[in-house]
């Protein structure tokens, strides 16, 4: 009887403690703040004490979730076994339910009448590793939802999220509010969810996930350089000439919404993931800032390669590196000024049209030129004062950059391991188009659209020592990078502002290729 009683006491033990900790999970799930700190967050650039503490125990921390079910390897013909990455930056998760549907292949408009629409849906639908940029957790605009969990749980995947920001915009937080006057440009949806704020939902979370069909061994946060004071600058009244370059401040309201107050920065989560061939791989997904100058985002990149430089598994480098080319910082009339003066590259091509003659002209034309030359392509060669191009030092660097194992990211462009044959730097791993890149990005600007290419996978194989090596191995390098755009807008309008893209990676060596 004595022996019985201490067996079920051990079993309530233990029932309870996995109880526990189940419910832990549930509650907690990697949240280290909860309503009132993100108010309390609001109210200060630099937190103290225990805020601090629970502020940067978010910002270095992971929420893990395991797959529910195996899968083995997609096969083709020429490939053999291989995995599909996807990488799509869905802008917050605002439309989760197209994004949802566009990932599962299903009640997509043209599915069964396009071409173009079907084949995208198809190829996504089948990766088994992908990359999420701005996804939210616990956060109004998008219900409060845990996007990354919300579409593993339906991909029947699992996922881990790293925390790039705390948003704590005080009108967001219900703790500023907004006249009757400037209610009146907010949408009804937005009204209702501001006059009903669930402060145990709010966690005001919005970073980086990976989902992934194969089991998660290990996932840590590597926080980058910090190249733009989120708090800080937004905080700060925006100035006359950003009014007119953001073109729409046509009230206080505006600014107001304009403005993303947030505790943080730009970050990577690092990955590694179990094949079912028993090889380890590691995903490393970034989101490289863009209020800043091109150089600034290389001092981010440089950073990370030198974080990760030790690993030796084969790797997968991917994201939004936000390559515009420019600096898309709040501005003012000073600010425009001093980013002259510190160029030196300006600085020189300004003296060289003072003592040519028809200076306004040739720099019109010059101009004009490089506009054209970097068009879909801010991998175009830098030629210092007469064509710079800023964003080039990003591309130069991954491509020479070697690990300590001696190998190297795959630069190589090879038409028969492309999608539509469209040789060049990179090509394997991103589709190219006739000029350039097929772009991923679109905005409106005065002239019309502007397209950019700003999402990118770089490839580490398994043995390859020198990043152009056309003869070397293909086993685990990338293959037919393609970019989505017609299912991004397979709706009409775009699911997301970013084109999802993806690449395939043989794990062993693909169907010899003639050259």
């Amino acid at each position: 009887m004595k022996k019985i009683l201490i067996c079920l006491l051990s079993f309530l033990l233990c029932f309870n403690s996995a109880l526990a900790l189940t419910g832990s999970a549930e509650k907690n799930e990697g949240i280290h703040l909860n309503y009132d700190d993100l108010v309390n967050l609001s109210n200060t650039e630099s937190p103290e004490g225990i805020l601090k503490e629970k502020l940067e125990k978010q910002l270095n921390s992971v929420i893990i979730e395991q797959p529910t079910s195996n899968i083995n390897f997609l096969h083709g013909m020429i490939l053999g076994d291989f995995i599909r990455v996807a990488q799509w930056n869905i802008e917050r998760g605002f439309n989760v339910d197209k994004i949802e549907k566009a990932l599962l292949a299903k009640d997509i408009p043209g599915l069964e009448t396009g071409k173009e629409v079907p084949e995208e849906a198809n190829i996504l639908s089948k990766a088994s590793i992908i990359v999420l940029n701005e996804v939210d957790i616990g956060i109004p605009r998008t219900k409060y939802e845990n996007i990354a969990k919300r579409l593993a749980n339906k991909l029947k995947m699992g996922y881990a999220f790293g925390t790039e920001f705390i948003e704590v915009d005080p009108y967001q937080l219900g703790v500023k509010k907004f006249s009757e006057k400037e209610r009146t440009y907010l949408e009804n949806e937005a009204l209702i969810e501001l006059d009903n704020l669930d402060k145990e939902k709010y966690h005001g979370l919005h970073g980086t996930a990976i989902l992934s069909k194969y089991p998660i061994l290990s996932v840590r946060v590597i926080r980058l350089p910090n190249v733009y004071n989120w708090y800080q600058q937004e905080s700060s009244k925006i100035s006359a000439l950003e009014k007119i370059k953001r073109g729409a401040a046509r009230s206080i309201f505006a600014e107001k919404v304009l403005t993303e107050l947030r505790h943080g920065g730009r970050m990577a989560i690092v990955a590694d993931l179990k094949l079912p061939n028993n090889q380890i791989i590691t995903v490393v997904a970034t989101h490289i800032e863009n209020r800043c100058i091109p150089g600034k985002r290389f001092e981010q990149v440089n950073f990370l390669l030198d974080q990760i430089k030790d690993i030796e598994n084969p790797l997968i480098l991917t994201g939004d590196f936000n390559t515009t080319g420019s600096d898309a910082s709040p501005t003012s009339v000073k600010k425009e000024v001093l980013k002259k003066v510190k160029d030196k590259d300006f600085l020189i091509k300004q003296a060289l049209l003072a003592i040519t003659p028809f200076g306004i002209v040739q720099n019109l034309v010059v101009n004009g030129v490089n506009i054209i030359r970097q068009f879909k392509n801010p991998t175009a060669r830098n030629i210092p004062v007469i064509l710079p191009n800023k964003e080039r030092i990003l591309f130069d660097y991954i491509k020479e950059f070697s690990f300590v194992d001696g190998k190297t990211f795959d630069v190589r462009g090879i038409p028969e391991k492309t999608h539509r044959g469209n040789c060049g730097l990179f090509s394997n791993s991103n589709e190219r188009s006739l000029k350039g890149f097929k772009t991923t990005f679109e905005m409106q600007k005065a002239f019309g659209i502007a397209k950019y290419k700003l999402d990118w996978f770089f490839v580490k194989p398994l043995n390859l020592k020198d990043s152009n090596d056309k003869e070397a191995s293909y086993a685990y390098a990338p293959h037919y990078g393609r970019t989505l755009s017609a299912l991004n807008r397979s709706f009409g309008e775009r699911i997301s502002d970013h084109d999802p893209i993806t690449v395939d990676i043989p794990v062993s060596e693909p169907k010899e290729v003639k050259l």
